[in-house]
């Protein structure tokens, strides 16, 4: 029986390409993990079952996926709406002639997709990243398409559905679901929020999707060190691991253990006094990293003047790459919060969180090392923060392990 296989491998960056319906370009996108690559822009004119016609344009191209220690390109098409982006845009899974769809929680027949970032779609705080983040992260976990068996000739290439019908359209016949049978609409975000646990796909013609192939080895790669990489941090690290060990990507974010070794270092309530003792308390088991990532300081806010924070932060952030000879030093951002538990003001916390980041981020710069920014966790975007405020959800921390991921893969 043929085995299931990738399609095809991304590249480390991409680049978004529109194009102008007259064969002109213009540049735009972002490289990396939250970009479409190598799309192009078509418009059409759709007329709906209620007699409406509208204009849409579509967006089709691949998005980089990591899966089981490679990165695959995932080909889907986004259409916008007249009312984008007020409204989501309707999205498929859009596979080649080799490849065959995966149906399951997230995807149908049809290739449509179904997420809860886009029933929950609210303008301005969602937006193209964060849904085509969401995306990557969902199919990470479950992919939505996989190769033909290559010794079947009966099977007829692929047209994907579209333009797309009316599920998520203003308008729209009463009595259509935006999600398919057995799939109702998540009203309240987290804790259903992001993907409830389902049963098994339907089968498949094999029992595995990408089988993990065996790495290329090279007299390069053998001479190349492993890479020593410490994850330091209060609860935001120490849930991240958690999550991370239930996710296909694995603590090591899937990075290869031939190139790093990931270590997470993550203690519930840690304040900044206590990073160095932490640190000096893991150097007596672990081997001293190559690369240390720190998301520390947000439950320092409102117990010291901020001015006081930035200053000892940056003093222990010199001593430490003193001590730590030829570490690189990976700031990740203090990320905002629904609710802080402290007493002042939403309004001051959060001014104060801004002012650390940019002083921390400069400082970076000057001694030579990374920042994480974390754009896309804001309180506004739906499902990413916990009930409390203060956590973030399942999805939230699939997103901070995605930042952490797109850092760290420059740096090994």
């Amino acid at each position: 029986m043929q085995e299931e296989e990738p399609e095809a491998r991304a590249r480390p960056r991409s680049r978004l390409r529109r194009g102008n319906g007259n064969g002109g370009e213009s540049g735009g996108g972002r490289g990396g993990h939250g970009a479409v690559r190598d799309s192009a822009e078509e418009d059409a004119r759709q007329v709906f079952n209620d007699g409406s016609s509208r204009d849409l344009m579509s967006l089709t191209g691949t998005i980089p996926v990591p899966y089981r220690g490679n990165t695959y390109n995932i080909p889907i098409c986004l259409w916008l709406l007249d009312t984008y982006p007020f409204n989501p845009p309707i999205c498929f899974v859009k596979p080649t002639s080799s490849m065959t769809i995966k149906t399951g929680k997230h995807v149908d027949a049809n290739g449509k997709i179904y997420l809860p970032y886009l029933h929950e779609w609210k303008h301005p705080q969602s937006d193209l990243i964060g849904l085509i983040q969401i995306m990557i992260v969902v199919f990470g976990e479950e992919p939505p398409v996989f190769s033909r068996p290559t010794i079947s000739s009966s099977y007829q290439p692929y047209q994907a559905t579209g333009p797309p019908n009316t599920s998520y359209m203003p308008g729209m016949p009463s009595g259509i679901s935006p999600y398919p049978p057995g799939h109702p609409p998540n009203p309240s975000g987290y804790p259903g929020y992001p993907y409830p646990p389902g049963g098994p796909f339907p089968a498949t013609t094999s029992g595995q999707h990408y089988p993990s192939q065996p790495p290329v080895t090279t007299v390069a790669d053998a001479r190349r060190k492993q890479k020593q990489v410490w994850i330091c941090g209060h609860s935001y690290v120490f849930w991240a691991e958690k999550r991370a060990l239930v996710r296909s990507f694995g603590p090591q974010l899937g990075i290869r253990v031939e190139d790093a070794k990931l270590h997470w270092i993550g203690k519930s309530g840690m304040m900044w006094d206590q990073l160095i003792p932490t640190l000096f308390h893991a150097r007596r088991r672990l081997p001293d990293p190559d690369v240390l990532v720190i998301h520390l300081g947000g439950n320092d806010l409102g117990t010291t003047k901020f001015v006081d924070l930035i200053i000892r932060i940056k003093k222990d952030l010199g001593f430490i790459k003193h001590t730590f000879k030829n570490v690189i030093l990976v700031w990740s951002n203090i990320v905002p919060r629904k609710a802080w538990n402290q007493e002042e003001t939403y309004r001051f916390m959060d001014k104060n969180r801004k002012k650390v980041n940019r002083e921390i981020g400069n400082f970076m710069k000057f001694i030579g090392g990374c920042v994480i920014r974390h754009d896309s966790l804001v309180p506004e975007s739906p499902g990413l923060f916990h009930l409390d405020g203060v956590l973030l959800s399942q999805s939230g921390t699939d997103v901070f392990n995605l930042d952490l991921l797109s850092v760290l893969e420059t740096l090994i």
